[in-house]
């Protein structure tokens, strides 16, 4: 019975193992309930500094640029490797895979280290003023406390064990959410004086916890016990030239996300950097909601690619292009519609950015079902497909940047950063389509989709100031709109629901 819950209609994945059908399915209820229950607590740190300064979510947004400079700079390869490579390998082999990938990171990593300890002045251009130059040295010197945090989920991931991957991320959410709200309670001006070196420590403390229970979960799986006297250097056939093809899109990935930040702060300075993070914050949230769904697509992607099932890779990804369709165009149109009282919620400093907000988030949800197509490149080894698109979009975004900021300030660096991530958004899903043998389908419903996400943005900007009392019947009657031009049956609602309603009401609607 329980088996029969966890097992979608044949319409979604007849072709996919049963073992391996019950992992995706209870990573995808795993990724969505713990998005659900954190989601929250995510875009709520972001308020809560917002109300400290728009100093310190400056400074919160330089630490998303930190992050970022590290997995897509000195994490080599970064998740994607451990990914693909562990459900190829014997249980017996992975550890010392790990430890082998590890090392080669460790030296990749040393060759940045030295040239941050020579050459500390550069980082002004990362951070700004923000802590000095001796404070950058060391938070880059701290850096593979990140880098082991995201090994560890990735491998995790790599075995299907999304449950606990995931509650890795939703713990540091979570967490640093608890900590800065007793912070301000507690201590509202000792944070607000101290708010550099606070936000620093919080974040590095937490990712250092949670890599150690980390650590010790994966340890104990039986996928990954072995002798530890046999674990060797091993790297599997074809590792280097997958991995630095993968590097040079992580580091393409650095300038796509945060080169619009760098350009704020260093032409605006740290004050408009945190009215433009406030901008952002928002928006991400769209995409960081829509990618929980997206999580167990490459690992499943990458198991039925080993096991050369292409006709269940197919399903899957269909079912996934079904899913993020809906997903992030009730996320966006709800935001659309309760921006208003969210950018009250902020304070009064971003009240009259709320068209600002609207267009950014109408960007934000048209590009997201894009990285379903980046993904799929990943999964079969063609990721220098996306090299050449992020190419086109961080120039894109330059020239757009350099020609509107001077005039529109905040407003030109919205359009140019979302106009280049919308074209290019689109045309990565497009390349996969036309390069990658696993077979789908999604112009129409793409089509469809923006159409509908364009309308609900110029409702919202129209009717912005007294739309949150009429939010709920708008984002209803856009759900509805879309459903039915997308020919979205009540079977296949049902079905794509199983996948990610608990085990007991599963059997509510398979009945």
């Amino acid at each position: 019975m329980a088996e029969e819950a966890l097992k979608p209609s044949p319409e979604l994945m007849e072709n996919v193992p049963v073992r391996l059908r019950r992992q995706i399915v209870s990573g995808m209820r795993w990724s969505l309930w713990l998005s659900i229950l954190a989601a929250p607590f995510g875009y709520g740190t972001s308020v809560l500094l917002a109300r400290v300064s728009p100093e310190a979510l400056g400074t919160y947004g330089l630490l998303m640029v930190y992050i970022t400079l590290v997995l897509c700079w000195f994490y080599l390869g970064g998740d994607a490797v451990i990914i693909k490579y562990v459900p190829m390998l014997d249980p017996s082999e992975r550890l010392g895979f790990l430890l082998s990938y590890l090392l080669v990171v460790c030296a990749f990593l040393a060759l940045w280290l030295g040239l941050a300890a020579v050459w500390p002045e550069a980082l002004h251009y990362f951070f700004g003023e923000s802590g000095g130059a001796p404070f950058h040295v060391l938070i880059i010197c701290l850096s593979p406390i990140p880098i082991i945090y995201s090994l560890v989920a990735a491998a995790l991931k790599g075995t299907m064990e999304i449950r606990w991957a995931q509650t890795m991320r939703r713990v540091l959410t979570i967490g640093s959410f608890i900590v800065y709200g007793v912070l301000l309670l507690a201590a509202g001006q000792w944070i607000r004086a101290y708010y550099t070196y606070i936000i620093w420590g919080v974040y590095l403390g937490l990712t250092g916890l949670t890599t150690v229970l980390g650590v010790r979960y994966l340890m104990r799986l039986e996928s990954w016990k072995t002798n530890v006297h046999r674990v060797r250097f091993s790297l599997p056939p074809g590792f280097w030239r997958f991995t630095f093809s993968l590097q040079q899109l992580s580091a393409l990935t650095f300038f796509i996300r945060k080169l619009d930040y760098l350009l704020v702060l260093n032409f605006g300075g740290l004050a408009v950097l945190g009215l433009y993070v406030a901008i952002i914050s928002l928006a991400d949230i769209i995409r960081v909601l829509a990618e929980y769904f997206l999580e167990t697509l490459l690992p499943s992607l990458t198991n039925l690619l080993a096991s050369k099932n292409l006709e269940g890779a197919s399903q899957v990804l269909s079912m996934n292009l079904r899913v993020i369709f809906i997903v992030t165009l009730g996320i966006t149109s709800g935001l659309l519609f309760l921006v208003s009282p969210i950018t009250a919620l902020l304070g009064p400093s971003y009240t009259p950015l709320q068209h600002l907000f609207v267009l950014m988030l109408v960007f934000f949800g048209i590009t997201l079902p894009g990285s379903v197509g980046a993904i799929l490149l990943t999964s079969v080894g063609k990721q220098q497909m996306t090299v050449w698109v992020g190419l086109l979009q961080v120039g894109l975004m330059v020239l757009l940047f350099f020609t509107l900021w001077p005039r529109y300030r905040l407003l030109g660096v919205t359009l140019a950063y979302g106009i280049s991530l919308a074209v290019t958004g689109i045309l990565v899903l497009a390349v996969a389509k036309w390069t990658v043998p696993v077979k789908f389908s999604a112009l129409r419903d793409y089509a469809l989709f923006i159409t509908v996400c364009i309308l609900a943005g110029g409702v919202a900007i129209r009717l912005a100031p007294v739309w949150m009392f009429a939010a709920l019947p708008a984002w209803m009657a856009t759900m509805g709109l879309y459903l039915v031009l997308a020919r979205y049956r009540l079977a296949e609602c049902r079905d794509l629901l199983r996948c990610f309603v608990p085990g007991r009401l599963s059997r509510v609607f398979s009945s």
